[in-house]
């Protein structure tokens, strides 16, 4: 995206330049941040293993298996469970059949585990990194909640990979990390950080930086997020501004006034003289609720 160009008629005329939003002007913190929380929740809200091996199930039926009504299990011919989906979306079967048909429909995920040299693990990084980024550049534009899991997989700075579960065939992780990266990891974890740049990698696929718990904790600490007497106030809050509205059990029923007796009657005016002669012999000054300037809080009322 970039700034477009239109010209007005007319010889000689110089060329104008029509300002463009590009994305990077568009996708601010605070509106991605937003849209990754209200996305999330939509996500969560409908996650589901309904048709989970719909896109399998031709290849499945050739091979003498049929599909459960909402399409979530494999289910031999008399119609016991050959495979399915785990709580976490990955697959789990009792046939390498089944396996084998699942998997080829998925993204190939490379075995960075294995023992390697320094030399072929970059090398095995810069060709897998590649291939996916290109792989994820095909399809659709991806949602913010998405976009937000893959930057937190580019944000351990060593490149990234399928990891494909049935419910997530295009999941992405970061490349299996080496034992002095694990220590890295959770250094970075802990205080916070930015992980190192990744050459082979466009600008917008970097590492962003990461607050780490400590920074987190100490920050709630100063602005009193994680106060106990925070919370309490915070969740008061609905209380002391109820004003008998919101409480349904706190509302009464309006009654009539009933008319004082001769008793204890007595005029306006004198009722304001008693209350001014007792303000001014009590010497009552004003005083917040809340104010604890100069007193000592102790176990007992006041």
């Amino acid at each position: 995206m970039g700034s477009s160009e239109s010209t007005s008629g007319g010889g000689g005329s110089k060329a104008k330049k029509t300002p463009v939003q590009t994305y990077e002007q568009f996708k601010t913190p605070e509106g991605r941040s937003a849209a990754v929380q209200r996305q999330q929740k939509i996500l969560d809200s409908t996650r589901t293993k309904t048709g989970a091996f719909a896109n399998q199930e031709a290849d499945l039926k050739k091979a003498g298996y049929k599909l459960s009504a909402d399409k979530s299990s494999v289910l031999s011919q008399d119609g016991k469970t050959v495979a399915g989906v785990t709580s976490t979306g990955s697959l789990f079967s009792g046939s390498k059949k089944v396996t084998d048909i699942i998997k080829s429909s998925q993204p190939k995920t490379v075995d960075q585990t294995k023992a390697m040299s320094k030399a072929d693990r970059a090398t095995t990084r810069i060709a897998t990194s590649l291939e996916t980024m290109s792989a994820l550049e095909q399809l659709d534009e991806p949602s913010k909640a998405r976009e937000a899991r893959i930057q937190r997989s580019l944000n351990y700075g060593r490149g990234i990979q399928f990891a494909p579960t049935v419910l997530d065939p295009t999941r992405i992780v970061a490349s299996t990390p080496t034992l002095s990266e694990v220590g890295g990891d959770i250094m970075r974890g802990l205080g916070g950080g930015t992980a190192p740049s990744v050459p082979y990698l466009k600008k917008g696929y970097q590492p962003e930086p990461v607050k780490g718990l400590i920074p987190t904790l100490v920050g709630g600490a100063v602005s009193g997020a994680f106060s106990p007497t925070y919370q309490l106030l915070k969740s008061g809050v609905g209380f002391f501004q109820n004003g008998g509205n919101n409480d349904r059990d706190s509302q009464t029923t309006p009654t009539a006034p009933t008319e004082p007796t001769q008793e204890f009657a007595e005029s306006e005016e004198e009722r304001k003289r008693k209350l001014a002669g007792s303000l001014k012999g009590g010497n009552v000054k004003g005083r917040s609720l809340f104010q604890t300037k100069d007193r000592t809080i102790t176990s007992g009322m006041a």
